[in-house]
């Protein structure tokens, strides 16, 4: 007798419904996969032959050998992979519409670095060839997008816990923390003190699915797709870790329990995305769903894929057309040919037949290289028309007439398989080298257009990409997160949230010095114009924050530079560089004169000039430059040209600059008396204090003189007086100064009459000069 069901009858019914809606996606996915039934078969036999796993479908295995001798698939696809994809792609963000925005330059600064280091490394670029090569191998390549981060516990102790603890859920529903916006958190973030566990070293990953694990839904177009599905393998050791355990247990009974526990095998399934209802549900091969997830990336398309490259496209159907089945025919024909030419090329052997007899025939083809061999009866063989009359030779030069053909009829096929799939002569590096330069720069031109298209594709879907990146990094990522690695600054430091404050004032009713008055103004302003800037740098901030929370995919243009995904011919760039360059310098030297003359308008010229610029692959930053250049000369025509004024007009400027240079010399004066008048004021002050101090030495000087006297008169039996000092004004004090200038007058009088005094010369008794003595006036009138 059978175990009872442990469910109760709620969850059997809930599992029940589960297991309904599971196996309507499955029977979706079947019904996906049976509508390319035939383009999977034919995909499946390109990869095969593309990895000699198969035989030409025309001919037996026994006469033709049992694998592509010529495998013309995998010498095309190893051949377009590196033209379309080899090189990772450069995104390009910016400003949909080029306005003053500090902060939308900002945020565009900081998804386009972001997206640099998710693609560093080539971690895009591999999987971007994947695709290339799933979509040329088989007919279509799909890369999805998967977002991951790590779980980090903040550490805390426990007073911080139980603090953590009493503070959730105090303020009320819809409050704000005290004093404004906190800049510190993310928009839409949690307190950490909420958090014990938060998101870390979030990333974005890249996956080219297999053209064999994708299904989607029926549609016209990829953007009326309702539904995608990816195969998935996941261990059974794992299954209770990423999957729901409660769900899958509502939906299975006991007995499908304990052989889901007891199964080595590993569970498979489909990952479906259902776009009408946003969710994604994970079914396994038995219908089980295993888990539920609600819109996990929040994308604006909900699917987390570009659009898939098909090189192949049909309008109005989504089913993929193998590129191999369109030229499978020739293919074959071409193995044909070749396999032909190898049964052939084995029949070509030296061997002929002669007379069994003939022994001396016999020895002599048994002889090596440079040996000879006698004849007996030559006089015979040489009446039978010699060893040519005796011996038949196999016919190898028919052999080598139709080897002939069969290369050219190969040589043939090959040239109809390139024109087919748009591989050229010249993309292939296979060029004559008696063309001439023009002839192969035209090939170059033409052959190239349709490896261009598909390098377009490959562009088309790495943009996708880096738009649905755009949508998932601000959604996903912390500010903390971009901050790091951006190296853009988005959350403010506590310097920036500290008001900057002025320099004390002065006390009042103190005079400064003009000196510290000046540096406190100095002071004042700096403060003011830091705190300004402070303020402008916490609104920016906000404003990037906010900007971050918003669709930024609708603001933004973002694209793919032009060419980052296949490496130009550098000798091509270094031509275009020289000839732009050459044109340029003509161009302003034959325009320059116009311009100046005023009968060609600036802007007028500038913009032929970018017009013509943009025939050149410059790259992104010259051509921002060009815009600029343009924007700029606009801008300047518009503004009313200033006339040119009368000669009365003229006449009264210069009076007036006149009147204003004088009335300025006269403030210079004004100011020059005020700071004359300030200086002798301190003058007056000074010579107060040199009174005083002169006064004080006076006194010291008296007091001293008194009491010396005393002693004396003390140490002689007498009484001293008592010491009176008589009181020293001004007048005594400019007294003796006087005095004192006057002996230092005479004194250098003396000097001067000494110096400028007559001199005579005196010399030894050779007649040497010796010395100088000064004339007295009686010699000098003696001696006149």
């Amino acid at each position: 007798m059978a175990k009872a069901d442990k469910r109760t009858p709620d969850q059997q019914k809930q599992g029940k419904a589960l297991r309904d809606e599971g196996a309507k996606w499955l029977n979706r996915v079947e019904a996906a996969g049976k509508l390319e039934k035939q383009w999977l078969d034919d995909a499946e036999k390109a990869v095969k032959a593309f990895t000699g796993e198969t035989a030409s479908n025309d001919f037996t295995p026994s006469t033709l050998g049992t694998t592509y001798d010529f495998n013309i698939l995998y010498a095309n696809v190893e051949t377009i992979v590196p033209a379309v994809i080899n090189s990772p792609p450069a995104p390009d963000v910016r400003r949909r519409f080029a306005d003053e925005d500090p902060a939308g330059k900002d945020v565009a600064e900081i998804i386009e670095r972001s997206i640099k280091v998710q693609v560093d490394d080539s971690k895009l670029q591999v999987e971007l060839e994947g695709e290339a090569q799933d979509a040329f191998l088989a007919g279509r390549g799909v890369v999805r997008l998967r977002f991951k981060s790590d779980i980090v516990k903040d550490v805390t102790d426990e007073i911080a816990a139980d603090d953590a603890s009493a503070d959730i859920g105090a303020p009320e529903a819809g409050g704000e923390p005290e004093g404004g916006e906190d800049y510190s958190s993310p928009s839409g973030g949690t307190p950490a003190a909420s958090q014990p566990e938060r998101l870390a070293n979030e990333r974005i990953e890249f996956e080219a699915v297999s053209w064999r694990d994708f299904r989607h839904g029926p549609a016209k177009r990829w953007s009326d797709c309702p539904w995608l599905s990816f195969r998935f393998v996941v261990s059974r050791e794992n299954e209770d870790t990423a999957f729901d355990s409660a769900m899958i247990g509502m939906q299975t009974s006991d007995q499908e329990k304990k052989a889901r526990g007891e199964s080595d095998n590993d569970l498979t399934g489909w990952e479906i995305w259902c776009k009408t209802s946003l969710k994604v549900y994970f079914v396994d091969d038995t219908g089980v769903i295993l888990k539920t997830v609600d819109d996990p990336l929040g994308l604006t398309n909900f699917f987390p894929i570009a659009t898939p490259v098909q090189p192949v496209e049909l309008t109005g159907r989504l089913m993929p057309v193998n590129p191999f089945s369109i030229y499978s025919k020739l293919a074959d024909e071409l193995d044909l040919t070749t396999k032909r030419i190898n049964i052939i090329t084995n029949h070509m052997k030296v061997k002929g037949w002669f007379s069994g007899d003939a022994g001396d025939i016999a020895n002599m083809l048994a002889a090596d290289d440079t040996e000879f061999v006698p004849i007996g009866n030559a006089d015979i063989w040489a009446a039978n028309g010699g060893l040519a009359g005796a011996v038949a030779f196999w016919p190898v030069e028919k052999f080598i007439l139709v080897l002939r053909e069969l290369y050219n009829a190969r040589e043939q096929t090959k040239q109809a398989i390139y024109e087919i799939t748009g591989i050229s002569d010249i993309v292939r590096g296979a060029s004559k080298s008696n063309e001439t330069l023009g002839a192969q720069q035209i090939k170059t031109q033409w052959g190239s257009l349709r490896i261009q298209k598909m390098q377009r594709m490959m562009e088309r879907g790495a943009r996708d990409l880096f738009v649905m990146m755009s949508e998932i990094i601000p959604a996903k990522f912390s500010h903390e997160t971009l901050q790091q690695m951006t190296g853009v600054q988005i959350i403010p430091t506590q310097q920036d949230l500290t008001p900057i404050q002025p320099p004390p004032p002065p006390p009042q009713g103190a005079q400064l010095p003009p000196d510290q008055l000046q540096q406190y103004q100095q002071a004042t302003q700096a403060a003011q114009m830091a705190e300004k800037a402070r303020r402008a740098k916490l609104a920016q901030m906000q404003s990037v924050q906010q900007l971050l929370t918003q669709k930024l995919s609708t603001m933004y243009r973002i694209d793919v530079e032009s060419d980052s995904t296949v490496k130009a011919d550098l000798s091509r760039q270094k031509a275009e560089a020289a000839e732009f360059l050459q044109g340029a310098g003509a161009y302003w030297a034959a325009v320059g004169p116009m311009v100046q003359s005023g009968e060609l308008p600036k802007e007028v010229a500038v913009e032929i000039f970018a017009a013509n610029s943009r025939l050149f692959n410059l790259g992104k930053s010259v051509e921002d430059v060009l815009e600029k250049m343009v924007t700029d000369a606009k801008a300047k025509a518009a503004q009313p040209e200033t006339p040119k004024p009368s000669p009365e007009q003229k006449a009264e400027a210069d009076a007036k600059a006149r009147a204003e240079d004088q009335a300025a010399k006269a403030a210079d004066a004004k100011l020059k008396g005020a700071q004359a008048e300030q200086n002798m004021q301190f003058a007056r002050e000074q010579h107060d204090m040199t009174m005083k101090e002169k006064e004080f030495d006076l006194r010291s000087k008296q007091i001293a003189a008194a009491t010396d006297q005393n002693q004396v008169l003390a140490a002689n039996g007498i009484v001293p007086p008592p010491i009176q000092i008589d009181p020293i004004g001004g007048e005594a004090v400019l007294k003796e100064l006087a005095a004192q200038r006057q002996m230092f007058g005479e004194f250098m009088l003396e000097v001067t009459k000494a110096l400028t005094a007559p001199k005579r010369i005196i010399k030894d008794q050779q007649g040497r000069p010796a010395g100088v003595e000064t004339v007295q006036p009686q010699q000098q009138q003696g001696m006149q």
